[in-house]
């Protein structure tokens, strides 16, 4: 599936992606023009809305097919993560829920590529906003890996339906997904991510008692894949 995916977005992509930008911008001055009439408006930013979404999924398309180099430095996973958090702001504040922290002190930095893993913690404080109740919470760990390796662990908790076991074999395979407009692509190139980095992403879960992915991440330079 992924070879023949390869392909596809290789010959094809760009002939998506050149009329999804002329439509976008066709549909930006129609936005202006309707700036004053609020239902034909609200009509437009659905459209644009979709656009977006289509983009989203060609870069997906992308990222699993044409994966970037590592680009691996030794950083504070912390600020990465508060830079994913940044960036998550508006989805946060959509689903009413906030983000507590759990940080160990005296934590050393972690080689990594900050804008990959900001990637990996967007999705999953994401993911995690749209499980969670309005009014809920995700807890965000970030302590010294307890595996023989050692290392850094993060972990993202929500108080969302959780998910049963059968469920939880299958969540990092692509295009596996439970959203109505998922593409099943997000937590594949997640884990993908923090596996050329040497690293393993899991999850925990119970039915009704929401959900716990944790990130390990090696101190070593050379754990990942450049």
């Amino acid at each position: 599936q992924l070879a023949a995916l390869g392909r596809f977005t290789s010959s094809v992509a760009h002939e998506i992606r050149n009329p999804l930008t002329g439509i976008g911008m066709g549909v930006r001055r129609l936005a202006r023009a309707l700036a004053d009439r609020p239902d034909e408006a609200e009509s437009v930013e659905f459209v644009v809305r979709e656009i977006r979404r289509l983009d989203g999924i060609i870069q997906e398309l992308f990222d699993i097919t044409h994966p970037r180099k590592l680009d691996l430095a030794p950083r504070a996973l912390a600020d990465t993560l508060k830079r994913a958090e940044q960036s998550v702001a508006g989805v946060l504040e959509e689903h009413g829920v906030t983000v507590l922290h759990e940080i160990a002190a005296g934590l050393p930095v972690v080689p990594h590529d900050a804008d990959q893993m900001q990637q990996v913690f967007i999705n999953l404080l994401k993911n995690a906003a749209e499980a969670s109740p309005a009014g809920g919470h995700i807890i965000v760990r970030l302590t010294r890996s307890v595996t023989p390796a050692g290392g850094i662990s993060a972990a993202v908790c929500d108080e969302g339906c959780g998910m049963d076991a059968d469920t939880q074999l299958t969540l990092f395979e692509p295009f596996f997904t439970t959203k109505p407009k998922g593409t099943g692509l997000g937590l594949y190139i997640t884990h993908e991510i923090v596996k050329r980095h040497g690293g393993n992403l899991t999850v925990t879960s119970d039915p009704g008692r929401g959900a716990t992915f944790t990130v390990e991440l090696p101190l070593d330079l050379q754990g990942g894949t450049r």
